[in-house]
């Protein structure tokens, strides 16, 4: 299955089947049959590869939202923790513990995006490499 959207690359129309000149009514309509059926399973075969590919699009969208939707609490609550751990919530005023936990969410949300932006491609690099690492041996045997 490939996953290039699909283009009809034809000068004609996808419905016409022009009559040969020594062909009986028969015979067309038999061959204009038998070519519309193709044609429709031609374009069938490219509604479900764009269906495939807008439904790991989809997959990959709902993905992103739920981390960026658990991220936030998430770094604040990490935040916390760090300061919790560092002492500092013993020590400090309520309004510098908000600001230090709100500068990280103002903070952590790029690096949050930017990983998933960033993830995908690094992941496809990664196996790309492996499978050209896992290649090398067998390019070298001949």
């Amino acid at each position: 299955m490939s996953l290039e959207p699909f283009t009809y690359r034809s000068d004609t129309h996808l419905t016409e089947v022009p009559r040969e000149p020594d062909e009986s009514l028969h015979e067309y309509l038999v061959r204009a049959n038998r070519t519309l059926v193709g044609r429709v399973r031609m374009l069938s075969r490219a509604r479900d590869e764009s269906d495939y590919i807008q439904a790991g699009e989809q997959a990959r969208w709902r993905i992103d939202r739920m981390l960026l939707t658990l991220a936030g609490p998430l770094i604040g609550t990490a935040a916390y923790v760090g300061l919790v751990r560092a002492g500092i919530t013993q020590v400090a005023r309520f309004e510098f513990i908000a600001g230090v936990i709100a500068f990280a969410g103002l903070t952590g949300g790029p690096f949050v995006l930017a990983f998933a932006t960033l993830g995908p491609k690094v992941t496809n690099w990664l196996l790309s490499h492996r499978s050209r690492c896992a290649m090398l041996p067998m390019r070298r045997r001949r």
